[in-house]
């Protein structure tokens, strides 16, 4: 499997006539598997700061698995988003010219025939049901600065459509202008969530982020990803600066995590409301691998096991690694915790022990 190599960013920008900031993005790179090695500037987001920033920090779950590298090495996700921040810094003007939102049947069509329907629906939906016909009609040419709303509609966040059918690096100026973006605050890492976490085999990670319950959280790399996007995302556009030093944190707690405790409770429920069958299924499977029932029968509705049950098998890799076929619906973690006045276990450290441990 391949990986798509970055060789460069741009962002460029042009203002409202309410005084909002609307950013273009451009990343140049080529794909480590395709020969020649050409690569090419594309269009990746288009909308304000926080618009392009949840983009941003999409693409940067990619740097954490590795499918998004330089042509050094590998790119830290905290790193590819500060690199952003610093080119929405400073962007080129992004000039005004007149964008032809034509209809047609290959799939680098402004508007590709197969999706006339979603665009339609977003057009409506903001406002511009009036421009339908022109669209449809073939003769809807709009203006790059006077009709961004429009353009926003169809090609950013919401929109139904990716914004490189439109825009083109080219578009940007070759003057630096500087746009305001959020300072970074000193005080972000005050929002840090308590962070609980366990090791459940040699990839998989058992994950609660403040109140919320136990989860199986998937491979290291995913569980970094979901961080990025659920967590530090919406912190970071409220305290800027947090993704910088939180990623790495929770990085390093989840690599320093102990094994789940031996003692730890999973109770599995076969088949909750919108469980698909074959998860049902695995449930089934476990229920009769751990002599719950027999072999053929169906798991009771509702079972537990220790995780100890599970260790020192010759199945145990494969029982461990079957656990993140469950959904998490399906399974209830119940982690022991030390005992009040009790030394304290590295396996129930929590996130500010982990964490301050992480940042010293």
């Amino acid at each position: 499997m391949g990986s798509s190599i970055l060789t460069g960013k741009r962002a460029g920008a042009m203002q409202k006539s309410d005084g909002e900031w609307i950013y273009a993005l451009f990343e140049r790179g080529y794909e480590s598997n395709v020969y020649p090695h050409t690569d090419h500037w594309s269009a990746v987001a288009l909308g304000n700061y926080a618009q392009v920033m949840r983009r941003i920090f999409s693409h940067a779950t990619s740097c954490e698995g590795g499918m998004l590298r330089s042509r050094s090495g590998s790119i830290r996700p905290e790193n590819y988003i500060a690199s952003w921040r610093s080119e929405l810094a400073k962007p080129t003007l992004l000039r005004d010219r007149a964008v032809d939102l034509s209809v047609g049947s290959s799939c680098y069509s402004a508007v590709p025939e197969s999706q006339l329907d979603d665009v339609r629906l977003s057009l409506i939906r903001a406002g511009f049901e009036s421009r339908i016909d022109e669209l449809v009609g073939g003769s809807l040419s709009v203006s790059l600065h006077a009709d961004i709303d429009l353009l926003l509609s169809i090609y950013g966040k919401s929109g139904p459509l990716s914004v490189w059918r439109v825009l083109k690096e080219y578009d940007c100026g070759t003057a630096q202008i500087e746009v305001r973006v959020p300072p970074t605050t000193k005080t972000a890492m005050e929002r840090m969530p308590e962070v609980r976490c366990h090791s459940i085999d040699q990839h998989n990670v058992l994950v609660a982020m403040g109140a919320a319950p136990w989860r199986h959280a998937g491979w290291q790399y995913s569980a970094v990803g979901s961080f990025i996007t659920e967590v530090a995302y919406p912190v970071e556009m409220e305290t800027p600066g947090f993704a910088k030093k939180a990623i790495p944190a929770f990085r390093d707690a989840l690599s320093n995590a102990p094994q789940v405790p031996a003692a730890t409770r999973i109770t599995v429920t076969r088949s909750p409301e919108g469980t698909e069958e074959w998860r049902a299924r695995r449930a089934d499977e476990l229920a009769q691998t751990l002599g719950i029932v027999t072999e053929g029968a169906s798991a009771p509705a509702v079972f537990s096991f220790a995780f100890g049950d599970l260790l020192n098998r010759e199945d145990t890799d494969r029982l461990l690694y079957g656990l993140g076929s469950f959904d998490d619906a399906q399974l209830q973690w119940e982690v022991p915790v030390a005992r009040a006045g009790a030394q304290p276990d590295p396996a129930f450290f929590s996130a500010d022990v982990q964490l301050s441990l992480c940042l010293a």
